[in-house]
């Protein structure tokens, strides 16, 4: 049998082996060292590796606009707000196709981004053809993935692109149409806002410019703060598996005032002004029936102001627009400075920043001081022979034939110029100068809006004996529509100065109430008895003496009119002929719930200081906003007085329809002061809307200055007079048409015409309407009055 031949296996030698596990043993050593090497720098710099993977990801960021806030009337009725727009972005890299490696495949496969773009572009959004090609294959623009094609476009314009680009899954498209809707890239849109402005003109120079880069004018400027909020930010990247992640911090928007101006209030005396120049500019070459006109409307017992404004409004929707002032070749020859000046002036609010001699307004006033100080009492008797001799001037009276025997109340009836410079040389010039100060002359009333010029007053070193004479009536130093105003309030309220301001509410943009703005009471001048006096004189006024054009059918009124000349810039004297009239005025009587002042600034007439012009305008005024206010009837409505006022029974119902049929809107739930409801519950507030704070009652120090706020104050009702007729025929506006008005005793409907060319002009002006405290340089030491106003 054979035997069957086994195959030899073959062994490793022993040294074989132990070489092999050597090597095995080796190689595993090297790894775990490695292994612990990768341990130790992750522990150690993993952050840092961590933030350089991030830093190669692509990323992506934007703003997120805030929202402006709102300036609302008191009512809830819309000044400005701000509305979302759309800017067109472009992204040159993306419609150029990537990269140029990106570019070449795209090349390859005979697709183009940059045709079906500029035609989406051109045929949606109307954008020039031959700029976005050039911006697109331009070298300094087509490597940018961020450029403004268009600002502030509507919702509608971009829905139309989106129309015309976007593919709908539930649509079908031709072919051709499908590739020409994929083709479009690099087109995106990024959200912003726009400041709108619903009633243009309306309330134009107290609202002012706005965006959400800041305010420029009135409250727009003086609240930007307020108005503005904070950008959000959204930041996104795409990961390492091109998913797209985001974070986002949300805007914050800014807040909404509630102003104190009533846009029905406001209609009404913007018609009336607008009346006055189409009635008198027709022959002006900027169409303006006057130089300046100048109305401020408000509540005399807390300071709120319902309307104001001046015949030089602007559309607040084209601000920067100076077409109507300057031709083209003006326009465009201009520096920036220049244009910046020219639009200042366009924004420019007369009734805070413009400074003039307040003439015959400012009498009650120092009547009103020199009861309070003691130097006259209330039966004083005056002699008015047709001037004085001040020193070696001799100044002479409104009327140059003598007002004959005065008591104190027909010194302010008939505007007596010779009686109050008696009063004034009585008062003397420390004191004089106290009470000018104290019902805030010379300086700025501290109203919410920006540019509040202060006036221009004399100090104790250089007010002498005829300066002092000539403040008395009103002239030779300055003062601001606003002074005035809140001047006068002090003394119809009872005696009361409160801080005039615009705004009463803040709102945040869900309508929760941030702040409630009460009215700051600063002090009490002179006492509630010589307060009432002193209106109870001027009712007299309105009833018989030079303010009877602005009496008001149904309603008890007082008021002072005013006659300021004016001063030639060229000369630095008395402009014969030039007159800067006024009135200022409240009703009812026996608790004065409505001041209106008017200033006409060079009415264009011929006789300018004849016509009742100021005191039309605002008997027009109160008698659509009496009614309106739902302030009752206080008198009986005769034959008689529609008769002397050229008015009929139709007139005055016109009037109280047209305040009737304004209904005040309901988009914001307020009580009946108009303070915005928030949480079901309001301030508690007096009769006449001013917050009471723990029930306390003003207490004051025997200066009038202010311990503890929160006072209500009162009047007293006055006698009433008899009427005289009119002897001449006049237009609406009291112009003489024909026939002359007898100057009689006490009697005459306006200030008299005596020109006075030896009174001297004020003194230069310190402030140009910048904001600037005359607190700078008339000081208490120059007034010889100490820290609570003590003379010394």
């Amino acid at each position: 049998m054979a035997e069957k031949k086994r195959k030899k296996r073959k062994h490793f030698s022993k040294l074989m082996q132990k070489k092999l596990v050597g090597s095995f043993a080796l190689v595993l050593f090297v790894l775990l060292g490695l292994n612990l090497r990768i341990v130790y720098i992750t522990a150690k710099n993993g952050d840092n590796y961590a933030k350089q993977v991030l830093s190669q990801k692509q990323y992506d960021s934007r703003t997120i606009p805030y929202k402006r806030g709102e300036i609302q009337d008191r009512n809830g009725n819309v000044f400005a707000k701000s509305e979302k727009v759309y800017n067109v972005i472009l992204d040159c890299v993306a419609v150029n196709g990537g990269d140029e490696e990106e570019q070449a495949k795209l090349k390859e496969q005979e697709i183009d981004y940059i045709e079906p773009t500029i035609d989406a572009l051109v045929k949606t959004l109307g954008l020039d053809e031959a700029e976005l090609r050039s911006m697109i294959t331009d070298p300094a623009t087509s490597g940018s993935r961020y450029q403004v094609l268009k600002k502030g476009i509507s919702l509608e314009e971009k829905q139309t692109f989106e129309d015309y680009t976007e593919i709908d899954s539930e649509k079908e498209y031709t072919k051709t149409d499908l590739a020409r809707r994929k083709c479009v890239q690099g087109v995106w849109f990024e959200e912003d806002y726009v400041r709108d402005y619903p009633l243009k003109t309306l309330a134009s120079n107290v609202i002012g410019v706005g965006s959400n880069s800041g305010g420029a004018s009135g409250l727009e400027s003086y609240y930007t703060d307020v108005l503005s909020g904070t950008d959000g930010r959204e930041f996104g990247y795409l990961d390492e598996n091109s998913d797209l992640q985001r974070t986002i911090v949300e805007p914050t928007n800014g807040n909404t005032i509630v102003s104190t101006l009533d846009i029905n209030i406001q209609q009404v005396v913007e018609k009336y002004i607008a009346e006055f120049d189409a009635e008198y500019g027709k022959d002006a070459e900027d169409g303006k029936g006057a130089k300046n006109i100048g109305v401020i409307v408000g509540n005399p017992q807390n300071g709120e102001i319902y309307a104001m404004a001046s015949n030089h409004g602007f559309d607040l929707t084209d601000p920067d627009d100076l077409s109507d002032k300057y031709t083209d070749a003006e326009l465009k020859s201009m520096t920036e400075e220049e244009k910046s000046d020219a639009l200042n002036e366009k924004w420019y609010n007369y009734c805070v920043s413009e400074s003039f001699e307040p003439g015959s307004t400012f009498k009650p006033i120092v009547v009103a001081s020199a009861l309070e100080m003691g130097a006259i009492t209330t039966d004083a008797t005056y002699v008015c022979d047709g001037g004085e001799f001040v020193t070696d001037t001799e100044i002479k009276c409104d009327n140059i034939y003598g007002h004959g025997d005065e008591t104190l109340s027909d010194v302010i009836k008939n505007s007596c110029n010779d009686a109050m410079m008696q009063i004034g040389m009585k008062m003397q010039i420390t004191p004089f100068l106290k009470y000018q100060r104290l019902f805030n002359f010379g300086s700025r009333t501290g109203i919410d809006l920006p540019n509040e010029s202060t006036g221009v007053l004399y100090d104790r070193d250089s007010m002498h004996e005829v300066e002092l004479a000539t403040n008395t009536f009103g002239q030779t130093f300055t003062s601001t529509m606003i002074q005035e105003y809140a001047a006068f309030n002090a003394v119809v309220n009872g005696g009361y100065y409160y801080e005039p301001h615009m705004v009463k509410q803040i709102l945040d943009d869900n309508s929760g109430v941030v702040k409630n703005i009460n009215p700051v009471l600063l002090r009490q001048p002179v006492s509630t008895k010589n307060a009432d006096f002193v209106l109870s004189a001027m009712e007299q006024t309105v009833l018989d003496g030079t303010g009877k054009k602005a009496r008001v059918p149904g309603y008890r009124v007082a008021g002072k009119t005013g006659t300021a000349e004016k001063i030639n810039p060229e000369t630095g004297t008395r402009w014969e002929g030039k007159y800067l009239v006024s009135f200022i005025g409240c009703a009812p009587v026996d608790d004065p719930q409505l001041t209106v002042y008017v200033v006409v600034d060079e009415p264009n007439v011929e006789n300018q200081e004849t016509g009742g012009y100021s005191m039309i305008i605002s008997r027009k005024i109160m008698m659509e906003v009496l009614p309106y206010l739902n302030i009752p009837q206080t008198e009986e409505i005769t034959d008689e007085l529609l008769q002397e006022l050229e008015l009929t029974r139709e007139d005055v119902e016109n009037g109280r329809n047209a305040a009737l049929i304004k209904e005040k809107s309901e988009t914001t739930e307020t009580d009946e002061y108009g303070n915005v409801i928030s949480s079901g519950t309001t301030a508690e507030t007096d009769e006449y809307g001013n917050v009471i704070s723990s029930g306390t009652t003003a207490e004051t120090d025997e200066y009038g200055n202010v311990i503890s706020s929160g006072t209500t104050s009162g009047s007293t009702s006055s006698a009433t007079g008899t009427t005289d007729a009119q002897t001449s025929q006049t237009d609406a506006y009291g112009n003489v048409i024909s026939g002359s008005d007898s100057t009689t005793q006490g009697t005459t409907d306006d200030e008299g015409s005596a020109f006075h060319s030896n009174i001297p002009a004020p003194l230069q002006s310190q402030d140009s309407g910048d904001g600037v405290s005359t607190q700078d340089w008339i000081t208490n030491e120059k007034l010889g009055i100490d820290e609570n106003n003590n003379s010394y």
